[in-house]
């Protein structure tokens, strides 16, 4: 299955490549036109992931840490974090991006 859609996304992205050729346009340019600031954008998904990681221990242990059996492991809460801080993340890379296109 990861073979198929690795395949499927390489020869959609060749096709796509092939068609820009065909009508004259620089398919070069296509990496910087798809996502600006990539490496920003990265980034901070991979910070908002670690703070929701730090956070579903935090609101695990304010939730379930008075139970008597603490040795269990509840995910919910590193869901719900991971969650919430990586699409702020993402939010904020939106924001930033079209904060400095805008000037």
């Amino acid at each position: 299955m990861v073979f198929g859609i690795v395949y499927v996304s390489v020869t959609a992205r060749h096709r796509q490549r092939m068609a820009m050729i065909d009508k004259g346009m620089d398919p070069g340019n296509l990496m910087d036109r798809e996502v600006p600031m990539r490496g920003l954008r990265n980034g901070l998904f991979l910070l908002g992931i670690g703070l929701g990681l730090l956070f579903g221990h935090f609101m695990e242990k304010a939730m379930y840490g008075h139970l008597p059996v603490s040795e269990e492991d509840y995910p919910l809460p590193y869901f719900i974090c991971v969650l919430v801080f990586g699409g702020a993340a993402l939010i904020a890379h939106h924001l930033i991006v079209r904060r400095k296109q805008q000037g």
